[in-house]
């Protein structure tokens, strides 16, 4: 990694870090709010979940669509920087810091599981699944982001990712082999889990491996 790259990731970091600190600090605020009670985990939770989701999305729609928007594009590319590595380092860049947020709010939805007493260990599976289709989710909108320009294709990709994400919800705890063990006392981790996490980390890497195999070859970026 060359100094001009280090320098245009650090440059993502500062443009973002105050979306990274609001994601952040909103995140974890759902999580207070979600130890307080029953009713207020409901609430905790769902402020948690939106959180990561509309912070994924923005950052990719801030940091690529606007780019483009803005004409930053044309001078980001005037610098001694190929296009393909113009893609690689905007990837890296993103996802960077996208799992700033990710990993504190994963292991601080872990945590809450874990010391609370009125939660079941047997949710850890569930949520760490659901953390982890987050992050396969996100990948998919950073690479609609980076192969197309059209507002209308992303607006759809945001559709239809959002949709998912409440689709993966009630179709995992709709699994018996998961369903059944949400309520005991220790974490089950099963076949089925390894199974859906398996498929989860695959889509992850396909959609970040599609914006060097097809984005980096473009000449095109407008």
């Amino acid at each position: 990694m060359n100094m001009l790259t280090r320098k245009l990731i650090a440059k993502e970091f500062y443009l973002n870090r105050w979306l990274i600190i609001g994601a952040t600090g909103a995140g974890l605020a759902g999580l207070v709010i979600a130890a307080e009670g029953r009713m207020r985990f409901n609430i905790g939770m769902l402020i948690w979940l939106t959180t990561i989701i509309a912070f994924g999305v923005t950052l990719a729609m801030l940091s690529i669509a606007s780019e483009r928007k803005d004409r930053a594009l044309q001078f980001v590319l005037s610098l001694p920087i190929s296009p393909g590595d113009y893609i690689r380092t905007k990837l890296l860049a993103l996802m960077f810091c996208f799992l700033v947020p990710w990993i504190v709010l994963t292991v601080g939805a872990m945590a809450l599981i874990l010391i609370q007493p009125n939660l079941p260990d047997g949710l850890l599976p569930y949520a760490l699944l659901l953390c982890v289709f987050m992050l396969a989710n996100f990948s998919l909108v950073l690479s609609g982001a980076l192969h197309t320009s059209s507002e209308g294709l992303m607006t759809l990709l945001i559709i239809v990712t959002n949709t998912a994400v409440t689709l993966f919800i009630f179709l995992i705890g709709s699994i018996p082999a998961l369903h059944d063990h949400l309520g005991d006392a220790q974490p089950v981790w099963n076949s089925a889990v390894w199974t859906v996490l398996a498929v989860e980390l695959a889509t992850l890497v396909l959609t970040l491996s599609l914006p060097y195999l097809v984005a980096a070859r473009r000449r095109d970026f407008n």
